[in-house]
């Protein structure tokens, strides 16, 4: 009962909002084959960067995930994780590039 009540509580465009966001997920395979590129011929010790991009995935699931949860309660914090979302893409994608 409790799952149906946060369900809604939250409109709909905001779901479609969170689902847009979390697509780019589906990029995480080109993204590695990159990072491994880039990472690789540098010749230096990546490893932080390396480990971010490891962790996109888990991350971008819990922010997802504690944006929908968090609506109905508070909704600025849920903006600032999507918010955040997009601009962890923009830092991926200026890292691998």
């Amino acid at each position: 009962m409790e799952k149906e009540n946060y369900s809604r509580k939250v409109p709909g465009w905001f779901k479609v909002l969170i689902l847009i966001t979390a697509l780019p997920i589906f990029a995480w395979p080109w993204l590695m084959s990159r990072a491994t590129e880039t990472f690789t011929n540098s010749g230096t010790d990546n490893s932080l960067p390396w480990a971010f991009v490891m962790l996109l995935p888990l991350y971008v699931v819990l922010s997802t995930w504690i944006s929908y949860r968090v609506y109905a309660s508070r909704r600025e914090v849920s903006w600032i994780l999507q918010g955040l979302q997009i601009l962890v893409y923009i830092a991926m994608a200026m890292l691998v590039a």
